[in-house]
């Protein structure tokens, strides 16, 4: 079943990390390997069918059409178990996602709470057709906080590195904590962005429509401790948002 252009609505999904120790306080950011696959297997049974952000923005030009329940899963900052864990269940359930990597980090063992994948293992889940992998920046500041010198740094250096060490042009990027402004906007589509996300504290922020401003994509928490059945009802009613 096609949707037609005015009923699509695009739902986008964020998680972080995925960790079976989780301190419940923390549940924004985390969530268990059990809670992460019976949310993606009531998406699966549920008919959504998961996209890439380059389809969504081909149908947005006007060149392709959507499957039905289109929805979008994310990832922020590119930590090792979006590798070990979250990887293997995407795969299993066929089911596509993009990461978001702050590439100053990639790697990164030491002086962070969470380990980093390496870049070979982006490389693998890039080359998998599975994960997309894009930009969160080089080291996560606060764009709408820094000078324009450093804010440029920030949003090309990320696309230099994932050129260099995954051959692709990174074109979507999650701005840091979700802060921007129209400057930084501006200064994205300059580097050679051509959509961003930005994050809600709100729990219903909206899903996107064909009016949604590609530059200011909107986002779903997925947090730890919240069943498949509880997610589908959080999605329906950000629909109505």
């Amino acid at each position: 079943m096609i949707c037609f252009a005015q009923e699509v609505s695009v739902p986008i999904l964020m998680y972080h990390n995925i960790n079976d120790n989780y301190d419940i306080s923390n549940k924004s950011n985390e969530m268990s390997t059990s809670e992460f696959e019976d949310q993606l297997k009531t998406l699966k049974n549920n008919n959504y069918n998961t996209i890439s952000f380059y389809e969504y923005l081909e149908y947005r030009n006007g060149n392709t059409e959507l499957p039905e329940n289109p929805i979008i899963i994310t990832f922020d900052d590119g930590y090792l178990n979006n590798y070990t864990i979250a990887f293997p269940l995407l795969k299993k359930y066929n089911m596509k996602a993009t990461i978001f990597v702050i590439t100053g980090r990639v790697n990164l063992n030491d002086s962070v709470l969470y380990p980093h994948f390496n870049w070979e293992q982006a490389k693998e889940m890039q080359d998998s057709g599975i994960i997309d992998i894009e930009s969160h920046t080089n080291y996560h500041n606060m764009l709408n906080k820094i000078s324009d010198a450093s804010l440029t740094y920030e949003l090309r250096k990320s696309r230099y590195l994932i050129k260099k060490h995954l051959g692709k042009d990174a074109q979507i990027i999650a701005y840091p904590y979700g802060f921007y402004n129209e400057k930084v906007i501006d200064f994205a589509v300059g580097a050679g962005y051509k959509s961003a996300v930005i994050i809600s504290q709100d729990e219903y922020p909206g899903v996107n429509y064909e009016d949604a401003h590609v530059y200011k994509l909107k986002r779903i928490t997925a947090a730890g401790g919240v069943s498949g059945s509880e997610l589908l009802e959080i999605i329906e009613k950000n629909k109505r948002i």
